[in-house]
């Protein structure tokens, strides 16, 4: 183990390990695209138990879990986290179909069935993303990067998705890799920025794990809605790899970076007290204060 590393020192090793799995899980996973893609998602949190319980000791302390904000449930930010991918991805879509490239067929009954299965299901997948992107890795790098790290973990969140995307047809098939993998990058580091301030704001994991797996639900059911006769140029204007969608994010981003909430006080460090907070006051302070003179 190694007990002197820094929170950056960290934070890379963290990194490289779960590139590293993700790679190996593209080039030699299962055939299956929905089986290659949960096997990829669980990497994040093999490389939390590995930093926490093998390459450092963090993991046989409780400060070591109490960092990957467990605990709060953060109830009050559960809204803003089902209603901005809708937002987001309902724009989207919305403008697809405006400019005659998506046409929509959707049942009510079943959207509204389907997309709370969706959630569920997609809130629990997303975890084992989220306790190594936002829960792990985002705290480390803030340490000395907090106003830009949140795009940073963003950034580095959609890199992890590359080998699938590269190597394999399992994710994001559709269009000119030249084209889909910047646009992709930059969606993810713009959602990133809105993953990252429902992190700070609340001081909890979960309301990010239910933004996350109510993204993948929302875009997973307009998906199986859209009736699309160009593939390829849908996946320019829409879903992950559009500039529909990056327009979107790029907006819900900027609203909220105004806001600039200050990080919860459970994320926050014990103030240290000045230097003479721990000292017994002296007879003559003592008198001082009450109005008495030596």
């Amino acid at each position: 183990m190694f007990h002197s590393l820094t929170e950056r020192q960290k934070a890379a090793a963290f990194y490289l390990l779960t590139l590293a799995m993700a790679v190996v899980v593209a080039l030699f996973g299962p055939a299956d695209a929905g089986q290659i893609q949960i096997l990829s998602m669980l990497t994040p949190t093999v490389g939390v138990l590995l930093m926490l319980l093998v390459i450092t000791p963090d993991g046989y302390r409780r400060k070591g879990w109490a960092q990957l904000a467990l605990r709060r449930v953060g109830w009050r930010y559960w809204p803003l986290a089902l209603l901005a991918p809708a937002a987001i991805l309902g724009a989207s879509y919305g403008a697809a179909t405006l400019s005659g490239v998506v046409s929509m067929r959707l049942a009510p009954g079943a959207l509204i069935k389907d997309l709370v299965a969706g959630i569920v299901i997609g809130s629990a997948l997303a975890f084992f993303e989220e306790i190594g992107w936002r829960g792990y890795l985002l705290p480390k790098l803030a340490t000395g990067l907090r106003r830009g790290a949140p795009a940073l973990v963003g950034f580095l969140h959609g890199v992890w998705h590359l080998p699938l995307i590269l190597f394999t047809t399992a994710y994001n098939p559709a269009g000119n890799r030249f084209v889909i993998v910047p646009i992709f990058l930059a969606v993810l580091t713009g959602g990133g920025v809105v993953y990252g301030y429902l992190r700070a704001a609340s001081g909890s994991i979960w309301p990010v794990v239910v933004l996350h797996g109510t993204f993948n639900a929302v875009l997973g059911t307009l998906a199986a809605s859209a009736v699309i006769d160009h593939p390829v140029t849908a996946a320019y204007l829409t879903a992950e790899t559009g500039v529909f969608t990056l327009a979107a994010t790029v907006i819900a981003a900027a609203i909220l970076t105004a806001r600039r909430p200050a990080p919860h006080r459970a994320n926050q460090p014990h103030p240290r007290p000045a230097p003479d907070e721990d000292r017994p006051p002296s007879s003559a302070q003592s008198q001082a204060a009450e109005g008495q003179h030596p």
